[in-house]
């Protein structure tokens, strides 16, 4: 028997060893009616076969990366009864086609599939956007349409099905699929089954796989179509900021959105940057708004998180803050910088002490060394010194 990860049952092969506890003679007739009996297939040929699939995803020189004595017409057709509905009696041909090639065939050149070869998704879109295989069939099939009418067509089975799909680990792929290529009028029904009932919009961003669908449409479709979109989210900026998803789908807005929603979101941080300032996903909220922010705004975050040095030193301690608490400095004017330096210098040994910290003083010390001659003139003695001036 060969162990596999797949969860078919086991089959066993024919092997040169026979059963422990027979008498010589009986392993003898046991080998010999072993070697005479039907071929079975190897659970590894199975495993593969289930693993990838249906043949839409297969050409015929697939078995060529199969061990030489695996590439036997009767393998497969063993393999083909084991595993039903996985194997179409065309891939038979193609296996028999293959056992006449050497090994060094593997690297010619493969004929590619065409969608139009496999069986057609239509009818069966939202069943098989469930499944894990499934789901790629109908992304190939939208990605391989050939008009927007085709992929309409498609997208009309997902109707009623939008938030099932936002949260299926498989369906949300097809959801993301369809955003990325049809047109952005032609995804309005997703807009609307987010939008018809108060609070989805917001309970969809703050999901592991529903995050991605709002983040796409913000980044695919024109700002007025997704603007009930943005007023749901901006409602409940401060909220979403420290959010591990909710922090993705803000980032989106601040690279993508109008220059009234970044206002909005850059007012929301300064209000609230104590308590995103202490959150782990809001140091980069923080570093986002920083850099897609209007210049004229970006000041007022920075003297927000530097007017309480505890927040400024905690983001230059980690991660995801130590960039974040750089773009602070750099952002604040003269006079203010150098007063949040000195807050910092209080706590020089709190810094030495974090791996962030230590690249975040580095960097401080870079930074400012360019400031005031070439960087290329500093050594690492220069760097030392550099950093008890600066802090």
């Amino acid at each position: 028997r060969i162990k596999c990860r797949s969860g078919l049952n086991r089959v066993a092969c024919p092997s040169s060893q026979p059963p422990l506890g027979m008498s010589s003679s009986l392993r003898n007739s046991a080998t010999a009616e072993s070697c005479t009996s039907k071929l079975v297939a190897p659970r590894p040929l199975m495993s593969l076969v289930a693993c990838l699939g249906s043949a839409e995803e297969l050409h015929h020189s697939w078995c060529c990366f199969l061990p030489q004595q695996l590439q036997q017409p009767e393998l497969l057709a063993a393999a083909a009864a084991a595993v039903p509905k996985l194997v179409p009696d065309r891939l038979t041909t193609g296996m028999s086609t293959c056992s006449t090639r050497s090994t060094s065939s593997v690297s010619d050149e493969r004929p590619e599939m065409t969608w139009d070869e496999g069986p057609s998704v239509i009818g069966q879109v939202w069943e098989l956007s469930k499944d894990p295989l499934g789901c790629y069939r109908v992304q190939e099939a939208l990605e391989s349409a050939t008009s927007e009418e085709k992929r309409r067509a498609l997208a009309q089975e997902l109707h009623t099905h939008v938030l099932e799909a936002m949260v299926c680990p498989h369906g949300n792929h097809v959801l993301q699929k369809c955003i990325n290529t049809m047109q952005p009028e032609s995804l309005q029904f997703i807009i609307d089954e987010l939008t018809h009932q108060e609070g989805l919009v917001v309970q969809a961003a703050m999901h592991r796989y529903g995050c991605r669908i709002v983040h796409h449409l913000l980044r695919a479709c024109p700002l007025p179509q997704v603007s009930r979109i943005a007023e749901s989210l901006l409602e409940v900026a401060s909220s979403l900021a420290c959010h591990r998803h909710g922090a993705f789908v803000l980032r989106c807005m601040l690279e993508s959105g109008t220059e009234e929603q970044k206002y909005q979101l850059v007012r929301c941080i300064e209000r609230n940057a104590t308590s995103i300032g202490s959150s782990v996903v809001g140091a980069r909220i923080i570093g986002a708004a920083l850099t897609h922010a209007a210049p004229k705004d970006t000041v007022w975050i920075a003297r927000a998180v530097a007017h309480d040095p505890q927040i400024l030193l905690s983001l230059a301690k980690t991660k995801e803050g130590h960039r974040s608490a750089l773009l602070v400095l750099q952002t604040l004017p003269a006079g203010e910088q150098e007063r949040a330096s000195a807050g910092l210098a209080q706590h020089l040994d709190k810094l030495r002490a974090s791996k962030f910290g230590r690249i975040f003083v580095e960097q401080l010390c870079i930074v400012r060394g360019q400031e005031q001659r070439p960087a290329h003139s500093l050594t690492s003695t220069d760097m030392h010194v550099q950093e008890k001036q600066d802090l």
